[in-house]
């Protein structure tokens, strides 16, 4: 008579380890998500509001400023970018973003509580003696138009520090 093999013996899976954290539902998601696209557009609208600056300024909102920024957000600093040219003044030095940070949320609009450091930054105008730059705090609002997000509107003070 022949010999029949055992039957193989397979080791039960090992419990799997519980996160230690929820899992995130749908709408925290699209909240981060949204936080992120915010921040990436306040971001973005910095360095290109900086380079215009160092530029001398400009007529017009270039293409970036127009694209992730709208309403008295945009009005506001196209009217710096126009003095900046009229004066015939530049900035020289990069600002540098002390932080970014998630404020109110709702799902077509939010805000960002924000630190800018100028510190490294000048402000060289004909004639005059040149201004330093300095450390400010905002809130910014920021919304949903069509499928980006652009800074509408936000209010600042001056700081001692980011942290």
């Amino acid at each position: 008579m022949g010999c029949t093999p055992a039957p193989a013996v397979t080791p039960s899976p090992s419990p799997t380890a519980s996160s230690a954290t929820p899992t995130e539902t749908a709408a925290e998601r699209q909240e981060r998500l949204d936080y992120a696209a915010a921040e990436k557009a306040y971001r973005t609208f910095r360095a290109e509001y900086g380079r215009v600056l160092r530029a001398g300024g400009a007529k017009e909102p270039t293409k970036v400023m127009k694209a992730t920024a709208g309403g008295e957000y945009l009005a506001t600093f196209t009217e710096v970018i126009r003095s900046y040219r009229d004066a015939d003044s530049r900035t020289i030095g990069k600002e540098s973003i002390g932080f970014v940070r998630p404020g109110g949320y709702a799902t077509s609009k939010l805000t960002l509580d924000v630190c800018e450091d100028g510190r490294k930054v000048q402000t060289l105008i004909p004639r005059r003696k040149a201004q330093n730059g300095e450390i400010r705090t905002a809130t910014i609002e920021v919304r949903q138009v069509g499928t980006s997000w652009k800074l509408w509107s936000g209010s600042g003070e001056l700081a001692d520090s980011c942290d």
